[in-house]
């Protein structure tokens, strides 16, 4: 039932789908939502709504996959999903942003420098130069 191909085993909580949650929630590790969250979410994982959850609050966390409906904004440290079958109703602010076609998005978006990342050495950007859209080296 809570089984998919896309999960990883890091999964530290699960909210199943006839769970309704009234408040806000904290977790330390990745959430999986399959039911409803009245309230916002704080996580220092990945946050994953599958298709028919909702969310209505606010999603700070490293990472999220979204599939369901979050009516708030969305805050993520590094990479954001909204799959084909999501619906964000609010801001989203993220260092990498993947919409899959279907997605919809009603709100602004904001793309923020990841704060461990350097940037690239002149050595590394001259090698990049060096190749064309082939990846063939010219």
């Amino acid at each position: 039932m809570f089984r998919s191909d896309k999960l990883t085993n890091n999964i530290s909580s699960i909210l199943g789908n006839e769970v309704e949650i009234k408040g806000d929630v904290a977790v330390s590790g990745d959430l999986l939502i399959y039911g409803k969250i009245h309230g916002d979410i704080m996580s220092k994982g990945e946050v994953i709504s599958a298709k028919g959850s909702i969310v209505k609050g606010n999603i700070c966390a490293v990472n999220a996959s979204i599939s369901g409906t979050v009516e708030g904004n969305l805050e993520i440290e590094s990479k954001v999903i909204l799959g084909k079958n999501s619906h964000l109703m609010g801001n989203l602010k993220a260092a990498i942003i993947t919409i899959e076609e279907g997605a919809r998005f009603d709100g602004m978006c904001s793309m923020v420098k990841k704060n461990n990342l350097k940037e690239p050495s002149k050595s590394s950007a001259k090698s990049a130069r060096s190749f064309n859209a082939a990846n063939e080296q010219i």
